[in-house]
């Protein structure tokens, strides 16, 4: 955030700690029920699958991973497997799939190399694309070289990230609209790096996921032994549709009250933002979690979970302390908190139980959250 942003975001903060010594929240009490077909129906991950993960802007990759000439990344993109490629210095992302007889160029995760060499055949491909080689070529007949090349999606690398679509044109800035693109420059997020990463996949809908990171009523409880001690029950939110800005205050907020000019947003607050439709970025004092989600099933998601920090020399106790800091968010709080309670809800929705699941006002970062789903849902 630029310093006028930061200030005034940190006024807004200390004014509610204010508010709810006085009982009045920024969000009015209210209550809106979601049906938990949304969580179990596969035809609403279908439609989900459609509209959101092949028309939105998604990220498939962090541009630290693609260091080097010829290194590349796999992923999915919706159900499309993907390549992503550096060459020379340009990086694009690409169908991973071979133009001769659809097998699938690489499997590894990550990796470096002068050609893409498809296991089946052998066809082979430049980095960029370009069909560099056919084994008995003269069996096809005349080839069009131009037109074989691997098929591309439209990407773009911006605040570090690669963002791709499967279909139509890409805007990230204006995806992300003005908030969050003037944040995230601020927070000169494409200085920084991946020095860690986990990717696993979870029992759960990657919706429950989302709420999860979504609303911090469940502070006080879930991480009662992780957080709790460092925060307050207060936090702002904006609605900066479809994706939702949320600040969380931590107990050192109040040790500033008196003087808001001492606080510091890093330090004295946690800045949580939901990047429609399955990012989500919290600023740690020293670092942030980058979080993408990957619908598997109708019950499964795939969860990475990215530690970047800005590229900057450091000694070994730094980076031990990182390190450290990196395993306890991702071990304890989001693995055995926030992934296990989504699989725990997961688990109950078809018991009959509950028709819907139910929001308070504590809860307006997810309201917005499915508001948008919703939407999206709807649009032409």
């Amino acid at each position: 955030m630029r310093p006028d942003v930061r200030a005034r975001v940190l006024a807004r903060l200390i004014a509610a700690l204010d508010a709810e010594a006085a009982a009045a929240p920024e969000v009015p009490a209210r209550t809106t029920r979601l049906d938990v077909a949304r969580y179990l129906d596969p035809g609403e991950l279908a439609r989900e699958r459609a509209a959101l993960f092949g028309r939105r802007p998604i990220v498939v990759a962090h541009a630290s991973e693609l260091d080097r000439d010829g290194a590349f990344v796999t992923d999915r993109l919706g159900e499309v497997p993907i390549l992503v490629t550096r060459a020379g210095e340009r990086v694009r992302v690409f169908v991973n799939a071979c133009r001769h007889r659809g097998a699938r160029l690489a499997d590894a995760e990550r990796g470096c190399a002068k050609l893409l060499t498809c296991p089946y055949h052998g066809w082979s491909y430049r980095t960029d694309g370009r069909l560099l080689r056919v084994p008995a070529e003269g069996a096809f007949g005349p080839l069009e070289r131009d037109a074989l090349g691997l098929v591309e999606l439209p990407s773009e690398v911006r605040h570090g990230f690669v963002w791709a679509v499967r279909e139509g044109a890409l805007d990230v800035a204006g995806f992300l609209g003005p908030v969050l693109d003037d944040d995230f420059t601020a927070f000169d997020l494409a200085s920084h790096r991946v020095l860690g990463r986990t990717d696993r996949v979870v029992a759960a809908n990657w919706k429950l996921v989302m709420d999860a990171f979504a609303e911090g009523y469940h502070l006080s409880t879930l991480h009662a032994s992780s957080l709790a001690r460092f925060f307050l029950d207060v936090a702002i939110l904006d609605d900066c549709a479809p994706h939702v800005r949320q600040v969380g205050a931590r107990k050192s907020l109040r040790d500033a009250a008196g003087e808001p000019q001492r606080a510091d947003l890093r330090r004295d607050a946690t800045v949580f933002y939901d990047v429609f439709p399955s990012t989500v970025l919290v600023f740690h004092p020293d670092w942030l979690s980058a979080l993408t989600l990957e619908p598997v099933a109708v019950d499964r998601v795939r969860v990475v979970h990215r530690m970047l920090a800005p590229d900057l020399e450091r000694d070994e106790t730094a980076r031990t302390r990182l390190e450290r800091s990196f395993v306890h968010i991702d071990e304890q709080v989001f693995l055995k908190e926030d992934l296990r309670i989504a699989e725990s809800i997961q688990s109950t929705l078809a018991s009959g139980a509950n028709d819907a699941v139910l929001l308070g006002a504590l809860e307006e970062g997810m309201r917005l959250f499915h508001a948008a789903r919703d939407a999206a849902l709807t649009a032409p």
